[in-house]
């Protein structure tokens, strides 16, 4: 029995059966939406997934002629998608607590991977689609957006209501493992961007930007855009933003310094060897 949620735990669901497959996306509408470097999905039979409360309280946002983004209207967290007879359950893994016991099979849509981040697996990687989604797998990217200040790095939502960019050079730039983030994102961990608050401002949509803070929690917390569900920046401090990465359309010509919270990584994940590492928060 695997069991997940939401960050807030209005929405929660568990899947009593194996799961068949589970890929990393790459694909720009995915790093949008999760504002990750890449979504991690796992596919279960309909017959095995089981919402345990919150089905109702799902947000849905049409990303594309083909397909939903369903999220939490008050954490914002990606929940899974289960349609009536369709085939079968697709489920962000980042939500899931427990190892799945399955490993990730592939990578897709690399030809849109970030420019910022590194896949350091061995796992077949495709451009596009895999061939085994069949002819029917549609391709669709977001259209290119940039900053509106030359030398600024800019980025967005999903839909484009909410739009932002910052000047200079991020203070800082990690990968956070904790399973917070994790269950924040839907994804693997979180690529989190750190600016003063001098250098950061909104172009469009802040009143568009619902924030959540983890009442149990000393700092931790999300924004995310009310219409898509995207993962957008929100004011961690007085003096600082935390942007998640996935939601820049600009290259931030920066990556990740450090692994932080590497103690709570999810089974399933694959720490970057090549950056310094930390169990918890460093000092």
């Amino acid at each position: 029995m695997l069991t997940g949620s939401c960050l807030c735990g209005d929405i929660a669901f568990e899947i009593s059966g194996p799961v068949d497959q589970i890929g990393h996306c790459h694909c720009s509408m995915c790093r949008k939406f999760h504002g990750a470097a890449f979504a991690t999905f796992a596919v279960s039979a309909p017959e095995h997934f089981h919402w345990r409360q919150g089905e109702e309280k799902a947000a849905h946002y049409r990303s594309s002629s083909h397909g939903w983004r369903n999220f939490c209207p008050r954490c914002g967290s990606g929940v899974p998608a289960c349609p009536p007879g369709g085939p079968f359950a697709l489920i962000p893994l980042g939500n899931v607590a427990e190892d799945p016991g399955t490993r990730p099979s592939m990578h897709f849509f690399v030809g849109s991977m970030a420019p910022w981040h590194t896949i350091v697996d061995d796992l077949p990687r495709h451009d596009e689609y895999p061939p085994e989604f069949g002819p029917d797998a549609h391709s669709v990217e977001q259209p290119n957006r940039t900053a509106s200040t030359p030398g600024a790095t800019g980025g967005s939502c999903l839909c484009g209501a909410v739009a932002f960019e910052y000047d200079g050079e991020p203070a800082a730039m990690v990968n956070c493992h904790c399973s917070r983030c994790r269950r924040a994102m839907s994804a693997a961990h979180a690529t989190m961007v750190m600016v003063g608050h001098e250098a950061f401002r909104w172009l469009s949509g802040e009143a568009q930007v619902v924030n959540y803070k983890m009442p149990e929690a000393k700092v931790k917390g999300t924004a995310f855009c009310r219409t898509c569900g995207s993962q957008v920046p929100r004011r961690r401090d007085p003096e600082n933003m935390q942007i998640p990465a996935g939601c820049l359309d600009d290259d931030p010509k920066a990556g990740a310094k450090a692994n932080i919270f590497t103690a709570s990584k999810a089974a399933w994940s694959i720490v970057d060897p090549a950056l310094p590492s930390f169990p918890e928060a460093p000092g």
